[in-house]
């Protein structure tokens, strides 16, 4: 699909021909909660529902700040027109979906009503009827005069990754983490979970995200216990917020460590790169064997008839990416939520770029496929596309601001993968370690060559350390950058299709 046009929306002629209003109210649609215990699509008024894509998915990596909610807007006598770069795509029927750089959780859909008031503001005027409200607070109408910049808004969450082994089951070939036998001790862990909350509330954070991870973090189970468990007693002493996941590859978890973590609400990520053999040859130890069918065990054996639903997350690479789809079916039949993303290594030519980019392009489309086909009623959008938030944002992470490492020795790193640049210094400011360090966290304003895509918002510029290691700057487009512009409107138009499904229009 075409990209939208960076200075003005980009609408067809199809659509146009749909301007004037059908009798129908207006009606606008976003995304609707996981439990719906209602039918939200009343036709009768326009409405708007509240989103919750950003609870949804845990990956191997460090987020952005969830997508801040969308401020209530009134009727207004200010004179508002059509906001700057929203992009439009038919749906089905009376439907077509609409997307602001600036919108504050993801796309709308909307009928041919509101449509054609969306239409209206082709010329600057007031806030005066309902459906006018809705489409300001999605971002589709903007202040005349008004220009598009994100402000920055101050982060709740603070998120840590926590290195607590090098050791692993499993010896995957694109696998950072030299491995060996070394492991945080419990003392060192429980010193880190202490000065992790006393920097939280140093630095007014709302809620701590704490992800056990490694090496196979599943191997020092009980670290993780004891560690999780002083964590929320800081928590209720405290009265921050927190969260808390485990990252594992699926093959050591047993059925007691199960019914832990479903009676602790600890959250679980495993990894799968594949069915069958295309995962084996991706994930296996080091006497060669592959993986899957202790993961298959693990998931179908032990998690799901204890409740515990993992979020899958798989590593799509030019080998394993013509079988992506199969394992998102694989996922989705089982009700899994699924992230996706990429592992990349520097092409050594034009020609190996290319060959890669379109492998993966090509992976990617079928697994879309696959989402339209079954096309799950929650919400999926922002695990559809590696470091992809649909919620508009400034950082693609939260190095430097809102997230930092500790290593198994206790050590403080900027990112994961940066586990051998840890900085040890005694503070009860974990944050002020990682602020000044090897990866320059620009925001996607700051970066010349993004400053007027009207994908800016989404991607942030991906990955600045994947960037720099790419490009050999910071200031510089990620290196995924064909991809998205590619995917990006196919994963709206999965979204548009689900919010129509969910709301008994599709």
């Amino acid at each position: 699909m075409p990209m939208p046009s960076c200075n003005k929306p980009s609408v067809s002629k199809e659509m146009s021909s749909m301007a004037k209003p059908a009798p129908l109210p207006p009606l606008l649609l976003t995304a609707p909660p996981i439990a719906r215990d209602d039918d939200c699509a009343y036709p009768e008024s326009p409405r708007l529902f509240a989103p919750e894509q950003a609870v949804l998915f845990e990956n191997d990596c460090a987020c952005p700040q969830p997508p801040r909610p969308a401020a209530a807007i009134e009727p207004s006598p200010a004179l508002y027109r059509q906001a700057k770069q929203v992009y439009a795509q038919a749906l089905t029927g009376d439907f077509l979906l609409l997307f602001s750089p600036a919108a504050p959780q993801g796309p709308s859909v909307v009928n041919r009503a509101a449509w054609g008031r969306w239409q209206e503001f082709a010329q600057p005027q007031p806030l005066s009827q309902p459906i006018d409200a809705l489409l300001a607070e999605q971002a589709l109408l903007a202040p005349e005069g008004a220009s598009l910049r994100l402000p920055a808004s101050p982060p709740e969450t603070l998120t840590v990754w926590l290195h607590i082994t090098n050791a692993c089951n499993l010896d995957c070939p694109y696998c950072y983490v030299r491995k060996s036998s070394a492991s945080m001790s419990e003392v060192t862990g429980l010193q880190a979970i202490e000065k992790i909350f006393r920097t939280a509330q140093g630095r007014r954070f709302r809620r701590v995200k704490l992800k056990y991870a490694g090496g196979e973090a599943t191997l020092h189970f009980n670290l993780i216990k004891t560690m999780a468990d002083h964590a929320r007693q800081l928590s209720a002493k405290s009265g921050l917020g927190l969260d808390q996941v485990v990252l594992s590859n699926g093959t050591h978890l047993r059925a007691e460590q199960a019914a832990w973590l479903k009676a602790n609400g600890v959250r679980l990520m495993i990894s799968l790169d594949g069915i069958g053999e295309v995962h084996d040859r991706l994930r296996f130890d080091r006497r060669g064997k592959g993986s899957f069918a202790l993961v298959s065990h693990t998931i179908d054996d032990i998690l799901l008839p204890q409740g515990v639903i993992p979020n899958i997350t798989i590593t799509i690479t030019r080998q394993n990416a013509a079988g992506v789809a199969e394992a998102v079916r694989w996922a989705l039949e089982r009700r899994l939520p699924v992230s996706l993303n990429f592992y990349r290594q520097k092409a050594d030519s034009a020609e190996e770029l290319a060959a890669e980019e379109n492998a993966l392009l090509e992976g990617m489309l079928a697994a879309y496929r696959v989402y339209e086909e079954m096309l799950p009623e929650r919400p999926f959008l922002n695990g559809l596309l590696d470091r992809v938030q649909f919620g508009a944002h400034l950082h693609t992470c939260g190095v430097g601001s809102s997230y930092l490492v500790v290593t198994h020795e206790g050590a403080i790193a900027q990112c994961q993968m940066l586990l051998e640049q840890g900085v040890r210094q005694e503070t009860n400011d974990l944050l002020s370690l990682v602020q000044e360090g090897a990866i320059h966290n620009l925001t996607i304003d700051q970066k010349t060559a993004c400053r007027e895509c009207a994908w800016r918002y989404v991607c942030s510029g991906g990955c600045p350390l994947e960037t720099y290691r790419a490009r050999g700057k910071w200031d510089a487009p990620s290196p995924n950058c064909r991809i998205y512009k590619a995917l990006l409107p196919a994963a709206l138009r999965l979204e548009g299709l689900r919010l129509l499904k969910v709301n008994g229009y599709l």
